[in-house]
């Protein structure tokens, strides 16, 4: 039986928009969408929390897994292709929005050096609940010691913000080696 995602200990935790937020910041290579920029923004704050600077000590590094969690994914990518596509002109490979999760959650590995397992989920239902549960079992069936886990959301709507939070979580208690 598994042991419930509350048996989990967060590390350290942030939110997008913070208040000091005015805009999307700016990643390289993601065009057309604030999606990828705003996953890579909040994995580094959740991570810079905790460890401060990157990389992440490689024996903590090493065993950590990401897991995305998004119901709707990058309609703001999606979005710029199907404009391409119906204005008859060919898209651009950078509007490749399926490889948008993947790519960034490879750029925050890279640059915190993370080993674990990388996770990309759709839920149906409780977003944050059924990300915690997917934490929970890569830490039980020993794939990590520690899961970065966000979950963001593009706005669907002009006045909504869009929005996004980051987990650093880990089985047990914590060990406050590097806790800052």
């Amino acid at each position: 039986m598994t042991a419930p995602a509350s048996s989990l200990t967060t590390l350290a935790h942030t939110v997008w928009p913070a208040p000091d937020d005015a805009e999307a910041p700016k990643l390289p290579g993601f065009t057309a969408s604030p999606f990828g920029p705003i996953i890579a923004h909040v994995a580094d704050r959740c991570l810079g929390a905790h460890h401060g600077e990157h990389p992440a000590p490689p024996e903590r590094g090493d065993r950590t897994a990401i897991v995305l969690v998004t119901r709707l994914g990058d309609m703001a990518t999606e979005a710029a292709v199907t404009g391409s596509v119906d204005s008859g002109k060919p898209a651009s490979p950078l509007l490749f929005y399926q490889s948008v999760p993947s790519a960034v959650l490879g750029v925050v590995a890279a640059r915190w050096g993370l080993g674990g397992p990388v996770i990309c989920i759709s839920p149906a239902g409780d977003a944050l609940a059924d990300g915690m549960d997917l934490a929970q079992l890569l830490i039980e069936d020993g794939s990590a010691d520690d899961v970065l886990l966000v979950l963001v959301e593009l706005a669907t709507r002009d006045e909504q913000p869009d929005r996004a939070r980051g987990l650093l979580v880990t089985g047990g208690a914590a060990d406050g080696g590097d806790a800052r």
